[in-house]
């Protein structure tokens, strides 16, 4: 069996610019907004699809499909009745970011991962709805020395399983090559080029992508396995850390920064949710 792992954000898709950024808010937090239904679940659907047929025609018989967009919020947004039969959803309650939970249900060994409809990082020039994770409160996330947005987080969560391709925000594609130098970056849409094409024009651009990829599987490479992370976690001004009496992981605490160690991954990502609870804005 060859599982693919798909991680899906949607700021990154096609289709989706500043003109019209009411297509990325969910309708369950939003629900006077009709963009996100009536257009954005399309334009995500569309990527999401391209990648889907590429790998399945390729040869690709198993998909776990992540759709990481307003986690917490029951309906996803891409359009599920239009993908492959053979595309599986993770079990989580409501979508949640639980990358223990994420790590577990797949196979020890995936065939590959592939990130899609991805943003860049907070502070990267010339992109599209940058942001780390949600900017603010969050200025900065490092982990072992890299910047890490959504799909760091979704990379290293897949450590030693080879990153096959991108498809996202030109912007987004320098976090990706820092995870990984070999992998396949797909654009969809560049803020620098001012290029703005629709979902019916990215699509071929995406299946040729993802195709050309798994052709070139054995020069894939993986974000590598670490038995130590060093993380840091920066917040923005007008935000500050409540920091906890004691706490039970080696690390420490400043009014705007956090620092911790772990033995792995999937750790450091699990404390960074445990920091997330002491931060509170500035009174």
């Amino acid at each position: 069996m060859k599982q693919l792992i798909i991680i899906a954000d949607m700021e990154g898709a096609s289709g989706i610019f500043d003109s019209n950024c009411e297509a990325c808010l969910h309708e369950e937090v939003y629900p006077q907004n009709a963009l996100w239904r009536s257009y954005g679940r399309a334009c995500i659907t569309s990527d999401v699809l391209a990648v889907c047929n590429a790998a399945t025609d390729m040869g690709i018989d198993d998909i776990l499909l992540y759709d990481m967009h307003y986690a917490g919020c029951k309906e996803s947004n891409i359009e599920l009745d239009k993908l492959p039969s053979i595309v599986r959803l993770f079990d989580l309650p409501d979508r949640s970011i639980m990358w223990s939970r994420i790590r577990g249900q797949a196979a020890i060994e995936p065939y590959g991962l592939v990130t899609v409809g991805q943003h860049a990082r907070n502070g990267e020039a010339n992109a599209y709805f940058a942001h780390t994770i949600h900017t603010p409160p969050i200025q900065s996330f490092y982990i072992n020395g890299i910047h890490v947005a959504e799909i760091g987080e979704s990379v290293m969560c897949f450590c030693d399983v080879p990153y096959l391709a991108n498809v996202g925000c030109a912007a987004s594609h320098r976090e990706a090559l820092e995870l990984s130098p070999n992998v396949t970056c797909i654009t969809v849409k560049d803020k620098l080029r001012k290029w703005e094409p629709t979902p019916t024009e990215t699509y071929p651009i995406i299946y040729a992508g993802i195709s050309a990829a798994i052709k070139d599987y054995s020069n894939k490479t993986a974000y590598p396995h670490s038995d130590r992370c060093i993380c840091e976690l920066n917040l923005t001004e007008e935000y500050r850390f409540r920091a906890p009496d004691n706490f039970p992981w080696k690390g420490e605490f400043t009014d705007r920064s956090a620092t911790w160690e772990s033995h792995d991954e999937e750790t450091a990502l699990s404390l960074f949710w445990r920091m997330h609870d002491y931060i509170e804005k500035r009174m």
